[in-house]
């Protein structure tokens, strides 16, 4: 059974959303249009499915409106209930008319979801005006009247034979970037329709979309995340911000993340920042340079990019870097093959002995300088985590570890071992023997 939740923009769709599914899934806000993108989740102790979609204007005639209409149009198709959502404080709007006119034209089970009654003064004669049977009143800021409501979606399930669908993947990837980077058109490209909503203003994806896809019999989830902005160009608790804290949040999901940036514009600082704060907590990361078919002389501006690399951000030596279109799905192609190669072959076998080898021979070659008037001696060291790949470190000294030298031994481990594509944690540790 599927559900969908359709209604005019901050009438409580996304809060109805996150109290059936039992998870703070999606962002919600008091500035309307909070949801720009549908969302799908299960219903709580049930198999079913229920989508969480953008607000709905039959009124306006702006191009993102229209988008909506039409990817909820497609959606519906597959849909068995349509919960309508209205503000029970502002009932049957011009525009919820024209809603309420076309879902008749559906044949599709519709129940009325009146949110907003919080004085529990329910308008029933208001309601029963547009013949309609069925109908809830609920509260979401006091979770109120969601007993009713669960009670008839359960018995609804009970009646349906439900399939089971599995929430296991193989692999998480995530794309990564600033606001309009592209990420939305290259997860599109990827998936071979348009899942998430594009637009040439930055910001049109305020929430992370995710979607499921199979590739060569293993199954993945991607993330399309928000764009991460300026810290000085985002309000404190403003959507933008919620955004940004939530995209972040989804680190430790992820299997392979990608950094999607604009060739058109500069790369700056924060796009810099960015790749430093996305490769301190990624297993697997590469970074993608997208709209390069905008670029006159790309021989020179690739050349240009690898030496800015090199000279800023040593830490992602072994990442490996594309310059692509997200519109020539040749070049998305080339990237999903690389992801899926990457991840299928990615576990090195590294025992602590051929550790040690590494340890010896690196701290052999270049010494690190004198703390303290006394030599630093590394004793010890073993792999405390595959991915990402962490090393522990057993040393006279765990603290003053000069900073250039750590970096040295990140660089030396990578070309021994042949990593590519991940940032490798050392930790240090203070110890005569590890195992005391």
């Amino acid at each position: 059974m599927k559900y969908i939740l359709i209604g005019n923009s901050n009438v409580g769709k996304t809060s109805i959303f996150n109290i059936l599914t039992s998870k703070n899934k999606n962002i919600t806000h008091f500035e309307s249009n909070t949801t720009k993108d549908w969302h799908k989740s299960k219903i709580s102790r049930s198999e079913d499915f229920i989508y969480d979609t953008p607000g709905l204007n039959l009124i306006s005639k702006d191009k993102i409106n229209k988008k909506n209409i039409l990817i909820i149009k497609n959606l519906i198709s597959n849909i068995d209930t349509i919960l309508f959502v209205v503000d029970h404080n502002d009932l049957f709007t011009i525009n919820d008319q024209l809603i309420l006119k076309k879902i008749r034209q559906l044949n599709k089970t519709c129940i009325l979801i009146a949110n907003k009654n919080d004085n529990k003064n329910q308008k029933i004669a208001e309601i029963l005006k547009y013949r309609i049977d069925e109908y809830y009143f609920i509260s979401c800021s006091h979770n109120t009247g969601f007993d009713n409501l669960k009670k008839f979606v359960f018995k609804i399930n009970s009646k349906s034979k439900n399939i089971k669908i599995s929430n296991n993947y193989d692999y998480i990837l995530a794309i990564f970037g600033k606001p309009n980077a592209g990420k939305s058109t290259f997860m599109n490209s990827l998936l071979g329709y348009e899942r998430s909503i594009t637009d040439s203003k930055a910001g049109t994806t305020s929430d992370y979309v995710s979607e499921n896809f199979i590739y060569k019999d293993l199954k993945f989830k991607i993330y399309d995340t928000a764009g991460i902005g300026r810290k000085s160009k985002i309000i404190n608790q403003s959507i933008s911000e919620l955004s940004i804290k939530k995209t972040i949040s989804k680190m430790h999901e992820i299997d392979f993340s990608i950094i999607l940036i604009d060739s058109k514009k500069n790369f700056d600082r924060q796009d810099k920042r960015i790749i430093k704060l996305i490769s301190q907590r990624s297993k697997y990361l590469a970074i993608i340079f997208n709209k390069i078919d905008l670029i006159l002389d790309k021989k020179f501006y690739k050349n240009q990019i690898k030496l800015d690399i090199k000279n800023d951000l040593h830490q992602i030596k072994n990442i490996e870097i594309f310059f692509i279109s997200s519109f020539i799905k040749t070049d998305v192609k080339k990237i999903l093959k690389y992801i899926y190669l990457n991840l299928t072959s990615s576990n090195v076998n590294i025992t602590t002995s051929i550790i040690n080898k590494w340890l010896n021979e690196a701290t052999k070659k270049y010494k690190h300088p004198l703390i303290d008037k006394k030599n630093v001696k590394f004793k010890y060291a073993l792999k405390v985590k595959d991915s990402p790949i962490t090393i522990k470190i057993f040393s006279n000294f765990n603290h003053k570890l000069n900073k250039n030298y750590i970096r040295y031994l990140k660089n030396n481990f990578n070309n021994y071992f042949k990593i590519k594509n991940q940032n490798i944690n050392l930790v240090f540790n203070k110890s005569e023997n590890p195992y005391n």
